[in-house]
């Protein structure tokens, strides 16, 4: 019997054996999507508890959307890791997969994000987050050779000086790593250029939540041409192009425009569901407003993306199309976007109106 079978014990994650996370602050977590640890934690007392079926603290965002029947990156990064690159040694833990959030820099300030992963956020909402160089040093004592895979986001990665210097030493020690890279592609400079040129095995996660005026409104400020020429580059010199997309109440409506504009480039297509802010989910949306919502969602039911995505994207469609049917509205959520989306236009010199009638007529209603 595996060790990381999900089933018969539902506190094992892979995670934990091959795997750690770095955040802007330079704290440690078991990945992405956990909790940092603290003073009394490691990874070795975390492998040990999910060894003896005990549900780790800082794994407990994945246990809590299992026990809310949403989606769980624990038994999804498990098997896929699993049937990549086989199981771990058990008993000899070896860094083979780094997720490094090296630097806020960054040259947008989206509207799903925030000052934390953002120095552009910072500049607008007039505060300052302490540099931490924690990562840097972090990065450098990475045992190249045993990687299999790294992951680098931001802020933004082609911003970031450290992540260009890394990925050079890389591709002299071990070419066959994978390198997952997740950018805005506002920008591209021509050193990055010849990175993506040279790497063996890139992924790079394009991150676009919609197209033309409303996707520079809602990932401020893209330059849409720029953008879309960036994208053609990366389809045609990356080893492969996902498209991220996070669906939120300002761009669900236009997910099927989206999808659709993707395709062109890649198929490889992930809808990620926002947790946060909640002012920008269904829920703030009154139920009068929600069937533009629900029939652009319901296009999607078979849309053809590639055969490693299809299950997650339409499990993902169907949870949106539950979401925006059911969902109770909240009135205090809508009052909220509507105050944080009159706060960011008045600092960008934006007019909803001028970028969607239909988001103005229900958020100012």
């Amino acid at each position: 019997m595996s060790v990381f079978d999900t089933e018969k014990n539902p506190a094992i994650c892979v995670l934990p054996w091959v795997h750690e996370f770095r955040n802007i602050n330079g704290m440690t977590a078991p990945c992405c999507q956990g909790n940092e640890l603290r003073a009394d934690e490691s990874l070795s007392r975390i492998r040990q508890e999910m060894l003896n079926g005990v549900k780790p603290r800082a794994c407990g965002t994945c246990y809590k959307k299992e026990a809310e029947n949403n989606f769980s990156p624990r038994i999804e990064e498990t098997i896929n890791w699993i049937k990549k690159f086989g199981e771990p040694d058990v008993n000899n833990p070896v860094l083979q997969f780094a997720d490094v959030r090296y630097d806020p820099v960054c040259n947008l300030k989206c509207k799903t994000c925030g000052p934390e992963l953002s120095t552009l956020w910072q500049k607008e909402k007039k505060v300052s987050w302490p540099i931490n160089n924690a990562n840097k040093d972090y990065l450098n004592n990475i045992d190249k050779k045993y990687l299999k895979k790294i992951y680098l986001a931001g802020g933004e990665p082609t911003y970031i000086k450290g992540y260009l210097e890394f990925l050079e030493e890389l591709i002299l020690v071990n070419q066959n790593c994978e390198v997952i890279i997740n950018t805005n592609l506002k920008k591209l400079p021509l050193q990055w250029k010849e990175i993506v040129k040279k790497i063996k095995n890139l992924t790079i996660i394009c991150s676009c939540d919609s197209i033309n005026t409303l996707g520079t409104y809602v990932r401020y400020p893209l330059g849409w041409n720029e953008f879309e020429a960036n994208v053609k580059f990366v389809s045609e010199n990356a080893n492969f192009l996902q498209f991220n997309l996070v669906a939120s109440n300002l761009t669900t409506h236009k997910l099927y425009e989206t999808c659709t504009w993707m395709k062109q480039y890649s198929n490889n297509i992930n809808i990620s569901i926002l947790t946060e802010p909640e002012s920008m989910s269904e829920r703030a949306v009154p139920h009068a407003n929600r069937g533009v919502y629900i029939d652009n969602i319901a296009k999607l039911e078979k849309f053809p993306v590639s055969v490693h995505y299809a299950m997650n994207f339409r499990n993902k469609i169907q949870y949106l199309l539950n979401k925006y049917h059911d969902s109770v509205y909240d009135e205090s959520l809508h009052k909220t976007l509507q105050l944080e989306i009159s706060e960011q236009d008045s600092h960008r010199s934006l007019q909803l109106q001028d970028v969607d009638p239909f988001l103005s007529e229900w958020i100012y209603r």
